[in-house]
């Protein structure tokens, strides 16, 4: 019996250090507190280059953008999407249910007062999924 090998070439598995970096972001009070208190548990934003920079593993320092306090967590996972509706819809149930709006102004209140359709089109957006450190 003849035992084929797919493998051309064997290569040892060496040990690679990452090394993880710390992003940080400003956050209105209320949703301060709620990641503070471990209540919300992703962030949706403008996949922009900054965000682009974020990979599981890394760590993002969340800070109040009027008292300043800081809160650390540990990115899990990202999600990135081409548009903000499609990541309102699928983290609804979970995420913004209770605010009784509907998805549609939920998205025209991202583009009212955060970021341009534009940009969205441009960039796509990214839910980071992350854990209280």
């Amino acid at each position: 019996m003849r035992l084929h090998s797919r493998f051309l070439f064997f290569h040892p598995i060496q040990k690679v250090k990452v090394d993880h970096m710390n992003h940080e972001m400003g956050l209105y009070p209320e949703n301060f507190e709620t990641v503070k208190s471990g209540q919300k548990r992703r962030e949706y934003r403008l996949y922009d280059e900054k965000r682009q920079n974020i990979r599981p593993g890394d760590t993002i320092t969340f800070y109040n953008t009027e008292s300043n306090k800081r809160v650390t967590v540990l990115v899990e996972s990202l999600h990135i999407y081409g548009d903000f509706k499609t990541c309102y819809q699928d983290f609804w149930e979970e995420d913004f249910a209770d605010r009784g709006i509907t998805v549609e102004q939920l998205v025209q209140d991202t583009y009212r007062g955060w970021w341009s359709k534009e940009k969205e089109e441009t960039y796509g957006c990214v839910v980071i999924k992350f854990k209280p450190l």
